[in-house]
């Protein structure tokens, strides 16, 4: 589970570290990992001339738009350096607009056709959250899009420990270690104040005006949610 609000929040986390590794970590960390990132990328209109992705990482996201919008001019905020160091060495990213900075702070001038994210929302408190997304209206095309994809709250304990369970045993038949695996689920009780429901999410982004919400993809723990400008 990334945390990306910068790099003095990664208080259990070696960032060279975790930045070299990432990419391997996602895939036992992120059940059914291809289809959430198709999702995402399947909900990006096709014609889309310029996209801001938020909280890029090491570019796992970036790279598959890339592979299914390679016209797009996509344009990347990320507070880690250690993160970006690390999208910078995939050939793929070459002609990516790779940036430093923090998401709440100003972003590269608009409009975008889409606004997109995976796992960096849940680093920003309620009301930071609410803002950015009123932010990522204002500078949206008519028609845009805005995606996120995120891990969000069952809505009640009984559900929340089941899935958490099933999340446990995802990564333990994926291979990942004891103590990596330990480190991931204390990053969900960490964090757990700050994850909000389905429901809390998709009440969040109509609240920032968008409309035609929908939420193309919602297995477990994990939920991808798309709203139009």
């Amino acid at each position: 589970m990334k945390r990306n609000n910068g790099e003095g929040a990664y208080t259990k986390w070696d960032l060279k570290k975790l930045a070299a590794e990432y990419d391997d970590i996602a895939t036992k960390t992120i059940p059914d990992m291809e289809h959430f990132y198709r999702a995402v990328t399947d909900a990006l209109p096709e014609h889309s001339a310029r996209v801001l992705e938020l909280g890029c990482g090491t570019g796992l996201l970036t790279a598959r738009i890339r592979r299914t919008h390679p016209d797009t001019a996509v344009t990347c905020v990320d507070n880690s350096e250690a993160m970006l160091a690390a999208a910078r060495q995939k050939p793929e990213l070459c002609d990516v607009t790779l940036t430093q900075g923090d998401i709440r702070d100003p972003w590269p001038d608009g409009p975008y056709d889409a606004i997109m994210s995976t796992f960096c929302l849940i680093a920003l408190e309620s009301d930071e959250r609410r803002v950015l997304l009123r932010r990522a209206y204002d500078v949206l095309r008519p028609g845009g899009v805005c995606i996120t994809g995120c891990v969000v709250r069952p809505p009640n304990a009984e559900e929340e420990q089941r899935e958490l369970a099933r999340w446990v045993t995802f990564m333990q038949d994926a291979g990942l270690g004891p103590d990596e695996i330990q480190r991931q689920r204390l990053s969900w009780d960490d964090t757990r104040a700050r994850i909000p429901t389905a429901e809390g999410f998709r009440e969040m982004i109509e609240e920032a005006g968008f409309t035609q919400i929908q939420c193309p993809y919602h297995r477990g723990l994990y939920a991808i949610f798309v709203g139009v400008r």
